[in-house]
């Protein structure tokens, strides 16, 4: 299960012994509708310092102006997280922290959701008033201050408990939906919804997984049409290896289908990123951390009559030097292409690697593999835990890594005892 991620011990993954983020309405910054990127030292647009955020997990959304969103894993003063702003600027991009969790407002974000008004969701995996996450809106205010509200306290109950790694997704009507990795009658996790009334927000239990199946570890995903889909990572139970899940809202209730449950061969074991749709052609794309040639696969589902086929889009390869631990979701471009990132491997950091960025470009009936990045530690980034990638000016790539960076405060370590406080960075494909 999920550890929460401690500022002073790093992330202590198994495999260290051996897509596309939802952005909510905000729309990515275009090529020239916005003031030109500043110029970056070795991909690195921003080096937290430490001071009062650390550690940028899940990626960044990003805003008009070209100003970008994101969560932090610590916060050096009260350690529960914050929430930042970075705005670009002819010498670079100035932060701003537009809130600091603490206790009952909920404890480590993960990641945002904006719509349309400019209003920022999320979860946090702890806190609250029972110390079983939140769900959060954080309302800007006339002088650029930002109000929480506190949509939803998780009780651990049969409402949920501890919302899974990513944020909420929102629909067409605003309406936010998320997954828990405990709670709920069988103690397994639940699917939520979070229905905007007159009132705020009342939360809906969609589905609740039964004892011999559950546990998600990653958020979820909206199709176009409402469709929801999501994972669920295995932990020994009935499916050991994981399943891939579909959730269809109706008037009548909510449908839950599985549909693929990975073998924990050359197909992939333990999915644990967000899942990425092809709105086009109705194809689920997605990660697995294990299984394939022993680090871990990309995959596809295929729609295929009544049911899906699975086939595995790339293997990474043995040694690590393309990475493993995928846990941020992929990005699918127009034209095909897949971007990821995979957590540890490739590089350096005590032999551990500080991480990948590749892509996977259609070629026919299948992908070729290239290296984009392997992340090298200071002042480059290390450890994009979690970090999906958005679109950013001129055909770049933007996103986080949990280490790295120039400034040297931050004794997280991450993987392999890099040292750093993250870093927001852009890469050319």
């Amino acid at each position: 299960m999920r550890r929460i991620p401690s500022p002073r011990s790093g992330r202590a993954l198994a495999a260290a012994a051996a897509g596309l983020i939802t952005a909510g309405v905000f729309a990515a910054p275009a090529a020239g509708a916005t003031p030109a990127p500043p110029t970056v030292t070795d991909h690195v647009l921003f080096s937290f310092a430490g001071k009062p955020c650390a550690g940028p997990l899940f990626g960044v959304i990003a805003g008009p102006g070209g100003v970008l969103y994101g969560t932090t894993a610590f916060d050096l003063g009260a350690d529960g997280g914050c929430v930042f702003s970075l705005t670009p600027g002819r010498s670079g991009y100035t932060q701003r922290v537009l809130f600091r969790f603490a206790g009952p407002a909920g404890l480590k974000p993960e990641g945002l959701v904006a719509d349309a008004r400019g209003d920022l969701f999320g979860n946090t995996i702890t806190g609250g008033t029972d110390n079983e996450g939140v769900v959060f809106e954080l309302v800007p205010g006339g002088s650029g201050s930002y109000t929480e509200r506190i949509l939803h306290n998780f009780t651990g109950g049969t409402d949920g408990s501890q919302p899974a790694a990513g944020p909420p997704v929102l629909d067409a009507h605003g309406d936010l939906f998320g997954v828990t990795q405990f709670g709920g009658t069988g103690g397994q996790g639940v699917v939520y919804e979070m229905q905007r009334t007159a009132a705020g927000y009342a939360e809906k239990v969609l589905h609740t997984f039964a004892s011999n199946g559950g546990l998600p570890q990653a958020g979820l995903t909206i199709a176009s049409n409402g469709t929801l889909f999501g994972t669920l990572y295995g932990f020994g139970q009935q499916n050991p290896d994981g399943t891939v899940f579909r959730i269809q809202p109706g008037v009548s209730g909510a449908v839950y289908t599985p549909l693929y449950n990975f073998k924990g061969g050359t197909d992939g074991a333990f999915p644990i990123g967000a899942l990425t749709v092809d709105n086009r052609t109705g194809v689920i794309y997605g990660t697995t951390e294990y299984g394939g040639n022993g680090n871990g696969t990309v995959f596809s589902l295929t729609p295929h009559g009544s049911g899906y086929t699975e086939h595995v889009v790339h293997a990474l390869e043995a040694s690590g030097v393309e990475g493993f631990a995928m846990e941020g979701q992929l990005l699918l471009t127009p034209q095909g292409d897949l971007f990821g990132t995979a957590t540890l491997g490739g590089i350096k950091c005590s032999g551990i690697g500080c991480g990948t960025l590749f892509e996977l470009t259609p070629n026919g009936a299948s992908f070729t593999f290239r290296l984009v990045h392997q992340f090298t530690g200071p002042p480059d980034g290390a450890d994009p835990e979690w970090s999906g990638l958005i679109p950013g000016p001129g055909g770049t790539l933007l996103g986080t890594t949990r280490s790295g960076g120039t400034a040297r405060a931050c004794s997280d370590g991450g993987p392999g005892g890099v040292q750093g406080c993250g870093t927001v960075f852009q890469l050319t494909p």
